[in-house]
């Protein structure tokens, strides 16, 4: 063999040498390389897209989608700066109840970064006609006013609204209320501005989501009857006799004033004798009452006084 045939024959061998150790570097890197790769879950928020006029969303809407990604550990790391969401394509829904699938086309990953699985793989979107409606305010109260007092009266400012919602929540509705405001303790008249008590699925399209709330608070008016009382007489010294010698009354006032009345028996009632000599008269007697109520009415109204010619004393 001469000297080129040998030279050729060790250029092949190192050639194949260089193969070997080539495809060996190979292997033993890759296994390294399939180490940097890391999986996860992400959670994804989940948008309403653009919904077909007329209709709208009604009841809850899932939140959010797990979705199972694999990618390089520092790729991974970074997608929680993102702020990566999911729009739903609701173009195709009607009025019931609709299953969008989830696609993984809709969801923008960084490169390197695969979808491994999503869960859940469809949402479940309720859609409902959208309507407006004008409904009036009621406002609503919490705890109840100091003792004696009532809410005479509450207006609201707007006195009405116009909702839009989903025609199986606002059809029915007949009036709009607001949040519950406190009264506990309260004596005397306020405004206030309160928000309105809506369901999530409800918008206000005019005048505004405040409402100024007028409260009256007044003292509880009540009538009441008070039967026998004695009718005195007065300015007499003559001995005297008054018949009939008992009176009903009715009165009206404060329910503070009227039982403090009742229990005290604080109401007086007499017939004025002053300057009356020996003989027979017919009266009408006076009666006394607080400040703040009124007599409504009396039983009898006329008595017959008797004067003797006898002293008190």
């Amino acid at each position: 063999m001469n000297s080129y045939s040998r030279f050729s024959n060790l250029i092949s061998r190192s050639l194949k040498w260089l193969r070997l150790f080539f495809f060996l570097g190979v292997f033993i890197f890759l296994p390294g390389s399939c180490s940097l790769l890391q999986e996860t879950d992400i959670f994804i928020p989940v948008d309403s897209g653009q919904i077909p006029a007329g209709l709208t969303i009604t009841g809850p809407l899932l939140k959010g989608i797990e979705v199972h990604v694999r990618g390089s550990k520092s790729t991974i790391r970074t997608l929680s700066d993102l702020k990566i969401r999911y729009v739903l394509d609701l173009s195709g829904v009607k009025v019931g109840t609709n299953s969008i699938p989830i696609k993984k086309d809709r969801i923008t990953l960084p490169e390197g970064v695969s979808i491994v699985r999503i869960n859940p793989t469809f949402l479940i979107v309720r859609i409902a006609n959208k309507i407006k409606k004008k409904l009036p305010v009621i406002i609503t109260f919490s705890g109840k006013p100091a003792a004696g007092f009532i809410v005479a009266g509450a207006t609201a400012k707007p006195l009405s609204i116009i909702l839009q919602g989903p025609e199986n929540i606002l059809g029915p509705m007949d009036k709009v209320l607001t949040k519950p405001i406190d009264i506990k303790g309260l004596a005397e008249s306020f405004k206030k501005e309160v928000v309105l008590n809506l369901a999530a699925d409800l918008e206000i399209i005019s005048p505004s989501e405040i409402i100024l709330a007028e409260v009256s608070i007044q003292e509880n008016i009540v009538t009441k009857k008070f039967n026998n009382i004695q009718v005195e007489g007065k300015n007499s010294p003559f001995m005297y006799s008054i018949m009939p010698p008992t009176i009903n009354i009715e009165v009206k006032g404060p329910v503070n004033i009227i039982e403090k009345l009742h229990k005290d028996k604080g109401i007086e009632v007499y017939v004025d004798l002053k300057g009356l000599k020996h003989g027979v008269y017919v009266r009408r007697a006076t009666i006394t009452l607080p400040v703040k109520t009124t007599l409504i009415g009396v039983k009898p109204e006329l008595f017959t006084v008797k004067i003797s010619t006898e002293n008190k004393s």
